[in-house]
């Protein structure tokens, strides 16, 4: 959503860790990368299970999302490096960006800012962008899997602005504030304004 708004307003190529992911799933089988597939593994259980996971302790789903973004780092490394050496700059967006990943490409130029929501009742905005894409994963969710969803990001988010602190990187939080301004800010932080 922002890393979209932000390829239309800069010169900027964007990737989406999602992207990167789903290559390797088309590439690595479940035997060659289990970890790659924890999180779909999750997506195939019971509804019902989902939820209460979710709601009861999004700790569980937040270690699979840790053990996803381990396997799909070593195609966004590879993709950043081939980036740099052919001097293009590029914005890499997704849940596989750990800090503690980033942190390990210190011998590349890069500015790297992470963007969570920790609001306590930020489902609907998850609900209006879904309805707003056509092409959102959470479109047509049940009020419930909103919900449940959102215990997540809020516990996700709080978990990478706690890694942020570790590594020195920054953190924007979204709260009740308007896309614009989470994008412009964004785009300052990388150095975009003005571009």
């Amino acid at each position: 959503m922002i890393s979209s708004e932000i390829r239309q307003k800069h010169a900027v190529s964007v990737v989406s860790t999602d992207a990167l992911g789903a290559v390797l799933e088309d590439v690595l089988g479940p035997d060659a990368a289990p970890d790659l597939y924890v999180l779909s593994r999750f997506a195939e259980m019971p509804l019902a299970e989902r939820l209460e996971s979710l709601m009861k302790d999004p700790a569980e789903l937040i270690h699979y999302v840790r053990r996803e973004s381990h396997v799909v780092w070593r195609a966004v490394e590879a993709y950043v490096r081939r980036e740099s050496s052919e001097g293009r700059d590029l914005l890499v967006e997704g849940v596989a960006l750990l800090p503690e990943l980033i942190g390990r490409i210190e011998d590349l130029p890069h500015r790297v800012v992470f963007v969570g929501n920790q609001a306590g009742d930020h489902k609907e905005n998850i609900k209006r962008y879904a309805e707003e894409t056509g092409h959102d994963w959470m479109r047509g969710a049940s009020d419930q899997y909103v919900e449940a969803f959102s215990v997540f990001v809020n516990r996700m988010s709080a978990y990478i602005e706690q890694e942020v602190k570790k590594y020195g990187f920054q953190y924007i939080e979204i709260d009740k504030r308007a896309l614009e301004d989470v994008v412009e800010e964004v785009a300052r932080s990388l150095g975009l304004s003005g571009k």
